[in-house]
């Protein structure tokens, strides 16, 4: 019995000290490969979230970009239909109703009479000794506007008589011996008023 018993101790002791001797340091290897793939999945999953990050950060830079360029497009879109619808509305209302008006004031034979006049007399009072030649629209006759201007500013005129131009519009003097032009015909007036009231025109339509 006693020698069943020792077989019995005996067996235990080396089971011990196998489990001691080979379980033991594979256990603990285990542990530490367990640790080492924690700590791996935790670097794994670190890296994935900041790899998710960036994604969704350049996706959203991305995303902004796009929305400036569109709201860009968009802006300059309208603004070149402004200046279109501006320059359209201008040139239908502005310019046609500029023409108009010049048109009718500048072709009756009174303010071409009067135009005449007004530069033979500043001629006069600044003293410059000059033959002089006025020219008149071809939309008045020599006869009519020579009735109106009178003998006295005939008189200074080369030929005593105006002379009949290309324009539709105002007059034009011309200082022979100088070899200069006082142009006040349709175009140039029109031109010069232009550049007034176009300014002030606009903001009266555009606001701006």
């Amino acid at each position: 019995m006693k020698s069943l018993e020792k077989g019995k101790d005996k067996i235990e002791e080396i089971s011990r000290s196998l489990k001691n001797e080979v379980l033991k340091p594979a256990m603990e290897e285990a542990e530490l490969i367990i640790a080492e793939a924690n700590r791996k999945a935790a670097e794994i999953v670190k890296d994935a979230r900041k790899e998710a990050e960036q994604i969704h950060h350049s996706a959203r830079k991305e995303i902004e970009q796009e929305r400036n360029v569109f709201h860009a497009s968009l802006e300059q879109a309208a603004a070149q239909v402004m200046e279109t619808l501006r320059q359209d509305v201008e040139h239908k209302l502005f310019n046609s109703e500029l023409d108009a008006v010049l048109k009718h004031a500048m072709s009756k034979p009174e303010v071409i009479a009067d135009l005449i006049k007004a530069i033979v007399s500043a001629i006069e009072k600044e003293g410059l000794a000059t033959e002089i030649a006025a020219v008149i629209p071809k939309t008045a006759t020599a006869k009519e506007i020579n009735a109106l201007i009178g003998d006295k500013v005939l008189s200074k005129l080369k030929e005593q008589s105006v002379s009949v131009g290309a324009f539709t519009g105002g007059a034009q003097v011309k200082l022979l011996d100088k070899r200069m032009t006082i142009d006040i015909t349709e175009d140039t007036l029109k031109e010069m008023v232009a550049g007034f009231v176009r300014k002030d025109f606009r903001k009266m339509i555009f606001a701006c």
